[in-house]
């Protein structure tokens, strides 16, 4: 693809996959804690990942995640949770909704450790969560401990006091206790990682992600093969380890990509054949197919004819 292809993609659309820097208001306490107010006509965020651990709170209405290839609603009185460089978006949600978005940057606890069932010495906790990959529960609807430590922590977080801030930081450190018991029950016994290797495959897999955010409409480039060849790893690996830290196969991950860049570039205004081959596809009948497989919906219905 020729270079104004390049430039009306990054001019006209946004970057999609991208791993997003978050900046965190309080560097002594790297946490953040958000508020939204959203209907059905909202427009959800783009696919992203970042390292800062996520929790959703809904207070009201619902919200439909997409995370390591899952989508899951997300309803009043509901909790969900995005690993450690998970892939993720809000994609949909119902009228009325208020809900609540978590960040936890990982220096926070950089240094602490925990003993999972059957392991034979404790672990750093970010390896234990890197572990679990994802096998964490969207949502946690039968999870209380968690729930009630993320609705303390966002009261908390409203309201100021003598003892403010060491009561917020209190409310941090339960509510990661809480995700630690959590996981640790889901996963059971042989929940020990192997940190050495884990974050080893998850430095792979970051390197590989932000290749394919940035080249995922050149079809050449992000073909098993040539990713084998660039990265210096087996495609069969490459393919293990992908899976194994997004819960989605390279090829799925690709085609979630181009089509939300495809809807982005329709609802702007180009062309259904266009806006395909911008993204990568170059056959249309197998983007249509592709494209209602991943979003339920024809790409003619985002345009004004196919809403009118």
């Amino acid at each position: 693809m020729g270079g104004t292809a390049q430039m009306s993609i990054r001019e006209g659309g946004r970057p999609l996959g991208r791993y997003e820097d978050v900046g965190m208001p309080d560097g002594t306490l790297p946490v953040r804690v958000m508020m939204r107010r959203t209907g059905r006509e909202s427009i959800g965020c783009d696919f992203h990942w970042h390292e800062e651990l996520e929790f959703y709170y809904v207070a009201q209405g619902g919200v439909l995640l997409l995370c390591g290839g899952r989508r899951q609603w997300v309803r009043a009185g509901e909790a969900g949770f995005v690993n450690w460089c998970q892939l993720h978006r809000g994609v949909e949600f119902l009228e009325n909704t208020c809900h609540y978005i978590i960040q936890i940057s990982p220096r926070l606890f950089a240094e602490e450790t925990i003993l999972p069932p059957g392991a034979k010495a404790p672990c750093s906790y970010l390896s234990f969560l890197i572990a679990q990959g994802n096998r964490a529960p969207l949502p946690f609807s039968d999870a209380p401990a968690l729930t009630g430590a993320l609705r303390e922590l966002i009261r908390l977080w409203e309201t100021d006091g003598p003892a403010a801030r060491l009561e917020r930081k209190a409310a941090v450190w339960n509510l990661l206790a809480a995700l630690a018991n959590g996981l640790i029950a889901e996963a059971g016994e042989g929940g020990a990682p192997d940190a050495a290797a884990d974050l080893l495959s998850l430095a792979h897999v970051r390197s590989l992600l932000l290749f394919l955010s940035s080249s995922y409409q050149e079809p050449e480039l992000v073909a098993l093969p040539a990713l084998s060849r660039r990265f210096g790893l087996s495609v069969p690996y490459l393919c293990r380890i992908f899976r194994q830290h997004t819960g989605m196969t390279i090829v799925s991950y690709l085609q979630e990509l181009r089509c939300a860049q495809a809807a982005a570039l329709i609802q702007e205004g180009t062309s259904l054949r266009r806006a395909a081959e911008l993204s990568g596809f170059q056959d249309y009948n197998y983007f249509s197919r592709i494209f209602k497989k991943h979003t339920g919906r024809s790409p003619l219905s985002l345009t004004k004819e196919g809403r009118s």
